[in-house]
């Protein structure tokens, strides 16, 4: 009897590729077609390459002088971070972008359809190219909706002319530039002619299609064209466009963008950093414009009030003959002058904080206003909070890229920027209530400082009067004057303090994707991976006995040996080799249940499975068969009346009228049911004719009487029984059985079958019960394996 080894649960990796030996084939398949997926793959995608771009933002070293103080204002750690964040998000926001998309001619895409056999059936090799690289130019009528979703193939005719048609199950009818949905398009078919030059005009297409100078006129090709909706585009390039610092806070931003195009990419990228450079020139030229024009303004209104103070003064002094004033007044007209240029002063900012106030209260209610200016402002705490509100806006300007206005981040936000606003509306309220006091307050000084003068003489009087008014107006207008001039040249010298540092350029030696090596790879490891799956998920959703191991995880029950697979001749036992592989493994059942059974005068054995099918019956024969040929004296009764199945192994005739149903019937004595087989020393009581009450007859105490009679003239007595899963008479016949042998087919018989005889076993329902496997495939086996050889040796 085979020892068995207790299971393990560590995986052997002997087995595991013994198993994947086994399946070579499966391996070669899936290598071949793994091969050709990637080859079909490196032969239909499109290559894409990768192409970069460098800008530098905020270069202190230029710019205007305001802006110079705004940098070291924000020169710190936490706030440069931001900073590059606001420029990163101001980058890929969907305006900028849209923006540049406008400035280029991206609302066509062109493509090309190779003559080849990957071609034939369907259009698998396709290859987009920039304009000009097909023989013909589309330009779209912008105010008409155009179909898109759907190539448009266009064919060069003899005569100069264009054929243009499309065919497709769907498509949608956008207006191109604002990218809505007109209405979705079931069906599309349409096929007409246009000369060049003219403009094409269905319900689907409004075109112009004129051919592209310099390109051949023949070729193998064909070619179609795609419309772009401005917000598709736009999506498809912000999704694409990848912007980040080269270095950590490295104030040097890296675009890169992939793509199958080189053209377009390249001028994608170029455009959008002119585009943005631009834009913050305008906005900082734009920021000196509006404080020129208020200074205008306000220069203007000064200009008239010096023009009519200069000539009081003149007619004045003409008609009374006044030339200076008097010492005694000396005092009180330098005190007069004194506080009506701090009156002008403060209306001056007065003025201010109300246009700003009034600003802020038409906008209160809006998320955003524009950039405010501080110029003129000398309150610090209203120089603050402007900047403060600045940042924020340009916080939310980020934000609102990628989310909605319900998102917290922008909500949030939201709140905090009406919060400052209300602070700096409260502020400059409290300023211009406070400056309308300082103004009541100034005016009663001068009010008084006009008293004390009235006592002068009334020339004197009024000459000083003159003179303070035409001086505080002067020195007002030469203060705006030189602020003009000051705004003025700050705009004259105003530059952006971002530039291109590198023009989009394509990195790497070849395109990014597809690797034909990183391909290979993955087609390799595909066709190795995808049949070891499939292998070991065979091997682990198999719930059929495997071999020994199985057994030893299900159940207790000793093994007597395994019996290998055999062919149709080795179901005859007078035809077997006596050194076959399957007398070799029943010599080695037989010497080991003698082992089991040394010290026992005579033995009944039987013989069972769980179902049909696995050799129970193929077990019982040979067994018998090897013990006859051992020099012991054996008869076998087939007790399984219900398939009798002997007669084909000994060569005797099956339908023979006597048998064993026929002697527990009464119906033929002992000896005219007993059969002499060829083989010496072997008896055999075939089943007969098949009884309709088989378990009647086993229960008979004429079968008791015939296995004790049996007993006594034969050393064992081998019992082909019934499955035990399947009929009742295995417990009948139990009774009169000294062992039991209970036979399991490789890869047949069910996990839980074995199961099933495990629970009587541990019971102590069946006794002297052992296994044996029956039809192993060494060489499918790797317990087995090592026997493949095994029964040549010594022939």
């Amino acid at each position: 009897m085979e020892n068995r080894s207790a299971f393990s649960e560590e995986i052997d990796l002997h087995e595991l590729f013994f198993k994947l030996r086994r399946r070579w084939a499966w391996f070669v398949g899936c290598l071949l077609l793994a091969g050709l997926g990637a080859w079909l793959y490196l032969a239909v995608k499109s290559p894409v390459y990768d192409y970069q771009s460098t800008m530098l933002i905020g270069d202190q070293s230029t710019g205007s002088k305001q802006t110079q103080e705004l940098l070291q204002l924000l020169d710190n750690n936490k706030q440069r971070a931001v900073k590059i964040e606001d420029e990163v998000g101001l980058l890929t926001s969907a305006d900028m972008v849209r923006r540049t998309l406008e400035q280029l001619p991206f609302g066509v895409s062109y493509y090309a359809v190779p003559d080849s056999w990957l071609n034939s059936v369907r259009k698998l090799k396709v290859r987009e190219r920039a304009m000009g690289g097909v023989p013909f130019q589309v330009q779209a009528l912008a105010d008409k909706p155009q179909l898109t979703g759907v190539p448009i193939y266009v064919e060069s005719l003899a005569d100069g002319r264009f054929r243009v048609h499309a065919e497709a199950d769907k498509g949608e009818l956008r207006q191109l530039f604002s990218g809505e949905l007109v209405r979705e398009v079931e069906d599309v078919k349409f096929d007409q002619t246009i000369g060049a030059g003219d403009t094409l005009r269905t319900p689907l297409l409004s075109v112009v299609i004129n051919p592209e100078p310099g390109y051949p006129a023949t070729g193998s090709e064909q070619y179609f064209f795609r419309m772009n909706d401005m917000s598709s585009l736009t999506a498809d390039y912000q999704q694409r466009l990848k912007v980040q610092p080269t270095e950590h806070e490295s104030r040097i931003l890296l675009l890169s963008i992939r793509g199958s195009v080189p053209d377009k990419e390249q001028r994608f990228l170029n455009t959008l950093m002119t585009t943005y450079v631009q834009d913050d020139l305008n906005q900082k030229n734009e920021t000196g414009r509006k404080t020129i024009a208020f200074l205008d303004n306000e220069i203007g209104k000064l200009s008239n009030s010096r023009s009519r103070s200069t000539a009081n003064l003149s007619s004045f002094r003409a008609s009374r003959n006044v030339v200076d004033v008097g010492v005694q007044s000396g005092v009180d007209i330098q005190q007069q002058a004194q506080l009506g240029t701090m009156r002008a002063r403060v209306a001056t900012d007065q003025k201010f904080y109300e246009s700003m106030l009034s600003y802020l209260r038409q906008h209160r209610g809006k998320s955003q206003v524009a950039t405010l200016s501080s110029a003129g402002i000398s309150d610090p705490t209203v120089t603050h909070l402007i900047e403060q509100l600045t940042e924020l806006n340009n916080k939310r300007a980020v934000l609102a890229v990628n989310a909605s206005d319900i998102n917290p981040q922008v909500v949030a936000l939201d709140e905090e920027i009406s919060t400052t606003k209300e602070q700096l509306i409260q502020t400059l309220g409290s300023l211009t209530r406070t400056s309308e006091i300082a103004l009541r307050d100034l005016d009663q000084q001068l009010s008084a400082v006009r008293s004390q003068l009235s006592s002068t003489p009334e020339n004197e009087r009024q000459l000083n009067s003159l003179q303070t008014t035409s001086e505080s107006t002067e020195k007002n207008y030469s203060f705006l004057v030189q602020k003009r001039n000051e705004a003025a040249i700050a705009l004259a010298t105003n530059t952006t303090d971002k530039k291109i540092v590198d023009p989009a350029r394509q990195t790497g030696l070849g395109p990014a994707a597809p690797k034909p090596p990183l391909v290979a790879l993955l087609a390799l490891l595909a066709g190795l991976a995808i049949p070891t799956g499939l292998v070991l998920l065979i091997d682990k959703t198999n719930r059929r006995v495997q071999g020994k191991e199985d057994l030893a995880r299900i159940t207790d029950i000793p093994l007597l040996g395994v019996i290998p697979h055999g062919t149709s001749k080795d179901r005859r036992v007078q035809t077997q080799d006596p050194r076959s592989p399957i007398v070799e493994a029943f010599r080695s059942i037989r010497v080991n249940l003698q082992y089991l059974s040394a010290g026992l005068d005579k033995r009944v054995i039987g013989v069972t499975s769980s179902v049909p099918g696995e050799g129970k019956t193929f077990c019982s024969v040979h067994l018998a068969a090897e013990l006859a040929r051992s020099g012991r004296r054996v008869i076998l009764l087939e007790c399984d009346m219900r398939r009798p199945a002997v007669a084909p192994y000994l060569g005797i005739d099956a339908r023979a009228p006597q048998g064993l149903s026929t002697y527990l019937s009464g119906q033929s004595t002992l000896e005219e049911a007993r059969i002499v087989t060829d083989i010496p020393n072997l008896d055999v009581l075939a089943c007969g004719p098949i009884p309709h009450n088989p378990t009647e007859l086993l229960e008979s105490k004429r079968l008791e009487d015939l296995i004790l009679l049996l007993k006594e003239e034969y050393d064992y007595l081998m019992v082909d029984i019934p499955p035990m899963g399947y009929v009742s008479e295995f417990f009948v016949l139990l009774q009169h059985l000294d062992a039991n042998l209970y036979v399991v087919r490789q890869n047949y018989t069910d996990r839980e079958m074995v199961g099933q005889i495990d629970e009587l076993y541990r019971d102590q329902k069946v006794k002297q019960l052992y296994t044996v496997i029956n039809d192993v495939h060494f060489a499918n086996t790797y317990e087995y394996r090592y026997k493949t050889k095994a029964y040549n040796y010594g022939s």
